[in-house]
C-alpha cells in the first residue's frame, strides 16, 4: 500500500509540474494556483489557471489546427489535457480581464500534494517557556525544481503531464509512425515560442487555522482561512512555514497548584484569626480593665 501511495503521489507531483509548465509558457500575466483542501471528509487537489485575456487572444491568434481539424483554443487544450488525467472541470470564466479555469481531482487520504521536484513534508521544531510552546513547521515549496524538471524532459516522451505539455501526446501506429493526438503547448500556440516563461507566478494554497502565522499571505474564502505561498518559475528554492502556539501543561498545573495552595492558606489564616478573636461570651463577665476596646462603644450621657 505504501508503494502504491508513493506512485500516486509521484503522478500528482508530475501533474503539478506539468500544469505549471503549461502556464509557464504563457509568460507574464499568467498564474497557476494549486489548492490543497478537504471537503466533506474528502481531500482534493484543485488547479486554477489564470491567463490575462490579451495573452489568450495572442495564443489563439496563432493557433494551429488540432487532430480534428479545428483551431486549438486555450479552453479546449487544457480541457483535453486534464481529462486525460481524470481531472474534472469545476469552473471557467472571464473575470477582471482574465480567463480563469479550475480543475480538481479527489486524492487519497493523507496523500501529499507532491511537487515537481519536492514533496510537501513538514519538519516541526519548537521553543517554549513554562506556559507557552511555539511550534515552527517548515517544508520545501512544492514548486522547487519544477523548472529543472521541465527543462530536462526528453523528446517524444509523453506519459506524464509534464512530458505531454512539452512534447504533446504521441504514440506509434502499426507502421511505427508517430501519431499525435495532442500537440505540445508551444506547437499548438506558436505565440508561446517567443515568450519568456520566467514571469509565470506559482501559488501553493493550503488551508489551516486562522490563529497561525506563516511565511505566506493569509486570505479567507468560502472554504475558510487559506495561506498562499508564491514564487516564480525559476531555479530558486523557497520554503513554506507556519508558526502556531500551544499550552505547556506542567506550567499551568504548577500555577493551579500554587493558586490552590494560596487559597487554602488564606482560608486557614482567616479561620485562625477568627478563632483567636474573643467573642462576647469569652468576655463575660465583663472586665473593663481587660476589654477597654468596648469603652468607645458605650453610650455617653448628653
Amino acid at each position: 500500500m505504501l508503494l502504491n501511495s508513493i506512485k500516486k503521489s509521484k503522478r500528482i507531483i508530475m501533474l503539478i509540474a506539468v500544469c505549471a509548465a503549461a502556464l509557464l509558457l504563457t509568460g507574464c500575466g499568467a498564474t497557476l494556483s494549486v489548492y490543497d483542501y478537504t471537503e466533506d471528509g474528502v481531500r482534493y487537489h484543485m488547479y486554477e489557471l489564470s491567463i490575462d485575456n490579451e495573452t489568450v487572444k495572442s495564443m489563439e491568434r496563432t493557433a494551429i489546427t488540432d487532430v480534428d481539424g479545428d483551431p486549438y483554443t486555450v479552453q479546449g487544450y487544457f480541457a483535453r489535457l486534464f481529462a486525460d488525467y481524470d481531472y474534472t472541470l469545476v469552473s471557467a470564466s472571464n473575470t477582471d480581464g482574465k480567463y480563469v479555469v479550475r480543475y480538481r481531482k479527489q486524492v487519497a487520504d493523507g496523500g501529499e500534494l507532491a511537487e515537481l521536484g519536492t514533496a510537501v513534508n513538514f519538519t516541526t521544531t519548537h521553543t517554549e517557556n513554562p506556559f507557552i510552546r511555539t511550534y515552527t513547521a517548515t517544508s520545501a515549496n512544492p514548486f522547487n525544481g519544477v523548472r529543472e524538471n521541465y527543462d530536462n524532459v526528453q523528446p517524444l516522451r509523453s506519459s506524464t503531464v509534464l512530458e505531454r505539455i512539452k512534447n504533446g501526446a504521441v504514440a506509434h501506429d502499426a507502421n511505427g509512425e508517430t501519431v499525435v493526438s495532442l500537440h505540445a503547448i508551444d506547437e499548438a500556440f506558436p505565440y508561446l515560442k517567443s515568450t519568456n516563461p520566467d514571469g509565470l507566478l506559482l501559488n501553493y494554497v493550503r488551508y489551516g487555522s486562522d490563529r497561525m502565522e506563516s511565511s505566506g499571505q493569509k486570505v479567507k474564502d468560502d472554504k475558510g482561512t487559506a495561506y498562499v505561498f508564491s514564487r516564480y518559475f525559476d531555479d530558486t528554492d523557497t520554503y513554506i512555514q507556519y508558526k502556531y502556539k500551544g499550552a505547556v501543561p506542567y506550567g499551568w498545573y504548577l500555577v493551579a497548584v500554587a493558586a490552590g495552595a494560596l487559597v487554602f492558606g488564606l482560608i486557614i489564616l482567616l479561620t485562625r484569626a477568627k478563632k483567636d478573636k474573643p467573642t462576647l461570651l469569652d468576655r463575660f463577665p465583663y472586665n473593663p480593665e481587660q476589654y477597654r476596646d468596648y469603652d468607645s462603644h458605650l453610650p455617653t450621657k448628653l
